[in-house]
């Protein structure tokens, strides 16, 4: 028996992997293809606020769901640094999963809430 998602095996007599609550499979995990995973990526948060995208991450590393933060730029003042020789934001950056991660990615995340901007004095 093995967890689809995180590889590990598991004893004949456990149906559920604890880390990933996920239904285990049998036999041992197949090997490793050497095609690369981080294509065809689903979109599950986009955002001009960086801190929300760095505290979305961390909700999805906690719960084990592999994720990919796609924009450059965007930890720009978390210092990530910028692209030579260009001096500008690169735009929202976008958080993305495997397609099989989308929906636990969206519950995970859906009571996120971006900061709101004050309103001005007088408007």
């Amino acid at each position: 028996m093995h967890c689809p998602r995180c590889r590990t095996e598991y004893e004949p007599d456990v149906t559920r992997c604890p880390a990933c609550d996920v239904a285990l499979v049998e036999g041992p995990p197949p090997p490793e293809a050497d095609e690369p995973r981080w294509v065809d990526l689903v979109t599950v948060l986009e955002t001009g606020d960086p801190s929300l995208l760095m505290v979305a991450k961390s909700l999805l590393d906690v719960e084990n769901v592999p994720s990919f933060v796609e924009g450059v730029g965007v930890f720009e003042g978390l210092g990530a640094g910028r692209i030579a020789e260009a001096d500008m934001p690169m735009g929202p950056g976008k958080l993305r999963v495997h397609p099989e991660d989308a929906e636990a990615a969206r519950e995970l995340l859906a009571s996120l809430q971006p900061l709101k901007e004050p309103e001005e004095p007088g408007a």
